[in-house]
């Protein structure tokens, strides 16, 4: 009998996560909960009213597009925006838990693990920050705000339709871009090869842009944190982020390029070798002149 019992037990508990596991593949893992922040004060990062202009961008809904490491990724009707809403699940901790009567030493664990999701947080919303107050144009970011007067639709990956207070959680709005590899493979097969050379170029410069202005990157993967908004480069991933004057010297900018630019030489050596020469007479040029 008790055999019994704890068979059916296990199987409904292979049920009830199979279950979970196919639904989390069906939306990406995307869940309305999951887009808003826990408690606490966000005023660090309250911004200006937006332009007219983008407050008309949030009239039309928004459709899913992808998921990142740190926000869902949605497209607008007119696809010429995109509005990421953070993944606020991974910097809380679960709500179960924060109610959960536990003995002192584990709520002092409790505490001790809120404090460092409360500080991956802050991080990503800094990050963003950053880049909507230095780097606007860098970044193709219209706007950032934690706290603005709004409701807006989406849809999800499965298509099902939800209205997002924008009053209780944060968003960025961005424009839309198409990642380097992509772009650069499309010119080339276009035979487009003097504006890949001077959106090479520029991809660069953009780069070395941001070292100049004291701004570190803990994440600077040219192959999906870079991208076009038509032959302008713009760096689309921006979630790690931080300010360092210590990056605005030139011998540790001229370092960094070196090493972050790297597996993006390797890429250009196996698919475009005829761009290689641009690719390292730029690379040459940042590493050896003088700011």
């Amino acid at each position: 009998m008790k055999l019994q019992t704890y068979s059916k037990f296990f199987l409904f508990l292979l049920l009830f996560f199979g279950v979970e596991r196919l639904c989390h593949r069906a939306t990406d893992g995307f869940a309305m909960v999951n887009v808003y922040p826990p408690q606490g004060d966000y005023s660090a990062w309250e911004a200006v009213e937006p332009f007219p202009h983008e407050i008309s961008m949030l009239d039309q809904p928004f459709h899913y597009l992808n998921s990142g490491s740190q926000s869902y990724v949605f497209l607008s009707e007119d696809g010429e925006t995109i509005l990421k809403l953070f993944k606020f699940q991974h910097m809380r901790i679960p709500p179960w838990l924060e109610f959960l009567p536990l003995p002192n030493s584990l709520s002092h664990k409790r505490d001790k693990k809120r404090l460092q999701k409360r500080k991956t947080l802050e991080s990503a919303l800094s990050s963003y920050q950053i880049a909507f107050e230095k780097l606007r144009e860098e970044t193709g970011i219209l706007y950032f705000s934690t706290h603005f007067g709004k409701k807006i639709t989406i849809y999800d990956k499965i298509g099902k339709k939800h209205i997002v207070d924008l009053r209780h959680t944060a968003f960025v709005l961005q424009k839309r871009a198409t990642l380097v590899y992509d772009t650069i493979d499309t010119w080339m097969g276009h035979g487009q090869r003097e504006i890949a050379e001077q959106g090479l170029r520029d991809l660069l410069q953009l780069a070395l842009a941001r070292c100049q202005k004291g701004i570190f990157d803990k994440d600077p993967d040219f192959s999906t944190n870079f991208g076009f908004v038509k032959n302008r480069p713009v760096q689309i991933d921006v979630g790690r982020l931080t300010l360092d004057e210590e990056e605005k010297k030139p011998e540790i900018y001229q370092n960094e390029m070196i090493r972050i630019t790297r597996d993006f030489q390797k890429w250009i050596a196996l698919n475009h070798t005829e761009l290689l020469p641009i690719f390292d007479e730029e690379i040459e040029r940042i590493t050896t002149s003088a700011p």
